[in-house]
């Protein structure tokens, strides 16, 4: 049994994609219950009333805000459970379902139809938040070990902790691995080189124009930054005050797999 949670955006920016997931949905079998996401809405209750009626399957139907919403209030859910799937109205822009292994709407009943399983690693920020891919952290930021700690001198650079590739390019140095099975995470000092006026322009905002510089494999490290609070991009956006420990939850969350999943 699926419950399908929509935010409230979708019913009206995306009617077309609606109709063709619900008609992919009824002809595959993976028909569910749709509870329509408003700001307000009250998610731990609705999540809890459906697992009492013996639904299992969770779904969230957005963008990667979405996803990362529905997730956190099923893991902190007390004894839920569940296995955890995605369907991105947003695809181009969604990290979340790459990883997972399905993009198109297509692809994602297919993937629900299917029901193939993996149980993957998740990053945990602070005891508070969960994250799928990575947490990535603006401003001036430093990684915290226990005797020492790594800032750049770079002025267009990131620090991000990693639990999935979010790059396109090999670091230049450290261990390569950004594996969901291993129970280990990736601190990521990345840069971007310095491009022409006319291609800051035409490029892409995404990680994938950053190169990862230095590479550390952590299962906890700590983020320091001289400012309070600090941006952090970690499948959604959030707002944390520094320092903000990150560590691994292994094999914490049972999604729902494509076939272009690739766990390493």
């Amino acid at each position: 049994m699926y419950a399908y949670f929509i935010d409230s955006w979708v019913f009206e920016k995306c009617g077309r994609k609606m109709d063709k997931l619900d008609l992919g949905l009824t002809q595959k079998g993976a028909s569910g219950r749709k509870i329509k996401m408003s700001r307000l809405h009250d998610l731990p209750s609705s999540i809890k009333e459906c697992s009492s009626s013996g639904i299992k399957t969770f779904v969230a139907v957005g963008d990667d805000d979405t996803a990362s919403r529905v997730m956190n209030a099923c893991l902190k859910t007390e004894g839920l459970g569940f296995v955890f799937s995605y369907v991105p109205m947003c695809s181009e822009k969604s990290e979340i379902s790459k990883t997972f292994g399905y993009s198109t709407i297509t692809e994602c009943v297919d993937a629900l139809s299917h029901g193939r399983t993996a149980k993957i690693d998740v990053g945990v920020l602070s005891g508070r938040h969960y994250f799928i891919t990575a947490a990535v952290f603006g401003g001036k930021c430093s990684l915290v070990f226990e005797t020492y700690s790594i800032s750049s001198l770079l002025k267009n650079h990131h620090i991000s902790v990693c639990n999935s590739n979010i790059y396109s390019k090999k670091p230049k140095h450290g261990k390569w691995k950004f594996s969901l099975y291993d129970g280990m995470l990736d601190a990521v000092i990345a840069a971007k080189p310095e491009v022409s006026f006319l291609e800051k322009m035409i490029q892409k905002n995404d990680f994938a124009s950053f190169s990862p510089d230095s590479v550390f494999l952590v299962d906890k490290i700590t983020i320091k930054s001289k400012q309070k609070t600090v941006s952090v991009l970690a499948d959604s956006e959030k707002q944390l005050s520094s320092p903000i420990v990150v560590e691994v939850a292994p094999k914490h969350l049972e999604i729902i797999i494509g076939d272009k999943f690739h766990a390493i």
